[in-house]
């Protein structure tokens, strides 16, 4: 595995010195991107004389482990962490550091700033005086997109465009890192991307050279036949499309050895502590029997003998896949079993998905279900059918020659949002950090720096699912905006926050 990923950095060092423009990494996960995604934008730069690298990532759960990975090697005071989770430390000798930052996250006044898509993308449509003091600074830039396919998929077209303008106009390198290319240069999306250039010398030989895993495909299962399955092996993960099947498969196996669950349902300093448990049972080859929302795809750096994954677009198997023999150390292949679930997940988006899916392979019945021409062919499908520009964002920035350009700043930023409904962030107090957070909460006069704290002891909940906590009285609010959970009745150390046991109480917790 190491030398394979050691021909992926030999490749990105390669290319470094093309001309700024398009380009994509297509590799195969676990197969090296993100420190050779990094040495490529590393050399070109320095190569073009370009002025910092912008690393922009879907998911904020891996979004300081990366930063993390940077630090190490280019130094923390080159390195800019902008994203809602980062924490600030309260030792003296970090007080310089968090200082730097703040200064810095204005305008992205750094070497390299590691970010969110959703940072990166609305700020470039954004009318607020605070996003855009940092868009002169990403002229000149090499951008890294990890998880490519990642963009909302009804924001593809302004996305897209805004790519083009920063290549066309701005002197920007665009760099699509990911396992699963997404087709943006399709000729029939209407905004493509031109002259995108492979990084990657082969990259169907590498795909062939770092496949460790084989897909099946199981048919219908409900969850006590998938709990079944999973109770009859030792190490096994199961990533399920909702967080109702997470619960109720893993309230089949709780009472088993080394049976654990992730769901975002779990504070996130409750889900490292379980990722901690689940790493060691693995590293000791002991029973581990793990339940997942499809949390545990994004960068989370685990490696099973068998993995389970209920139905979905190929690009969410291929993560899962991921998972599964991570570092080739079985003597043969993984096992990957794709699974019909018994409750198919409502969100028409995920429908969309698992359909373009079974379309693909019914396509491409002899081709490796994770390969570059069925992933290929499955982002075609799923672009044909899906709104690219939901919004009509494109449609109104786009004046007619000759008129004025009445441009609506207001009215694109307010629609375009990647998260549509953020939810409320509701505060666990169950450990005494927690508490102590909460006591600030109460009294500060700037509580920014505490909220961004206290986010690794929050689960964020919908609206009628805040309202249901509150109406049984299962919550406090502090100074009637921040939600803290009181009723500890309703926050399992399995399954974390059950909203449906917010109206039932423990005797101590009626003590005051």
């Amino acid at each position: 595995m190491n030398r394979l990923r050691q021909t992926v950095l030999a490749d990105c060092r390669t290319r470094a010195g093309d001309a700024p423009g398009f380009f994509s990494l297509t590799v195969p996960t676990g197969g090296g991107k993100t420190y050779s995604s990094m040495a490529f934008a590393l050399d070109h730069t320095v190569t073009h004389g370009l002025r910092r690298i912008i690393y922009a990532i879907p998911f904020t759960s891996i979004i300081e482990q990366n930063a993390g990975v940077f630090s190490a090697v280019l130094g923390r005071e080159n390195v800019l962490e902008h994203h809602c989770n980062y924490m600030g430390k309260d030792e003296p000798e970090e007080r310089g550091y968090d200082r730097w930052r703040g200064l810095a996250a204005e305008n992205w006044d750094a070497p390299v700033v590691v970010t969110t898509n959703v940072q990166f993308f609305e700020s470039l449509f954004s009318n607020k005086p605070s996003r855009c003091r940092k868009l002169h600074n990403i002229a000149r830039s090499v951008i890294v997109l990890d998880e490519a396919q990642a963009i909302p998929t009804e924001y593809l077209d302004p996305c897209l465009c805004a790519l083009r303008e920063l290549v066309d106009h701005y002197g920007c390198s665009v760099v699509l890192c990911t396992a699963t290319q997404p087709a943006v240069d399709d000729e029939s999306l209407r905004t493509r991307l031109p002259g995108v250039r492979e990084i990657i010398a082969d990259p169907a030989k590498l795909y062939a050279d770092l496949r460790r895993t084989e897909v099946t495909f199981a048919g219908r299962l409900t969850d006590e036949a998938l709990a079944g399955r999973l109770d009859g092996l030792a190490q096994v993960l199961c990533i399920v499309g909702t967080k109702a099947q997470a619960k109720s498969v893993f309230d089949q196996l709780h009472e088993r050895e080394g049976a654990f669950h992730l769901s975002t349902n779990m504070y996130p300093e409750h889900r490292r502590r379980t990722l901690d448990a689940i790493r060691r049972r693995l590293k000791d080859k002991r029973p581990c029997r793990v339940i997942s929302t499809s949390l545990i795809e994004a960068g989370v750096d685990v490696d099973f003998p068998v993995v389970y994954r209920a139905m979905a677009g190929l690009d969410s198997i291929a993560q899962a896949a991921g998972r599964c023999n991570r570092e080739g150390r079985l003597d043969g292949l993984g096992r990957v079993v794709v699974y019909e679930p018994e409750t198919p997940p409502r969100m028409p988006w995920l429908q969309r998905c698992a359909g373009r899916a079974g379309e693909t392979l019914r396509s491409l019945p002899t081709e490796d279900p994770l390969g570059l021409s069925a992933m290929r062919r499955y982002f075609e499908l799923l672009y044909d059918v899906q709104e690219l520009d939901k919004k009509q964002i494109v449609k109104r920035l786009n004046a007619s020659v000759g008129k004025d350009l009445l441009f609506p700043f207001r009215e694109t930023a307010e629609e375009f949002r990647f998260i549509e409904d953020e939810g409320t962030a509701v505060i666990v107090p169950k450990e005494d950090e927690a508490e102590e957070l909460i006591r600030q909460l109460r009294f500060t006069e700037f509580p920014r720096p505490v909220l961004r704290k206290v986010q690794q002891y929050s689960v964020t909940v919908r609206s009628r699912d805040l309202a249901r906590l509150r109406s049984d009285g299962a919550v406090e609010m502090i100074r009637d905006t921040y939600p803290v959970l009181r009723n500890m009745a309703a926050y399992s150390d399995d399954v974390g926050l059950c909203v449906d046991a917010g109206g039932v109480w423990e005797a101590e917790g009626l003590i005051a």
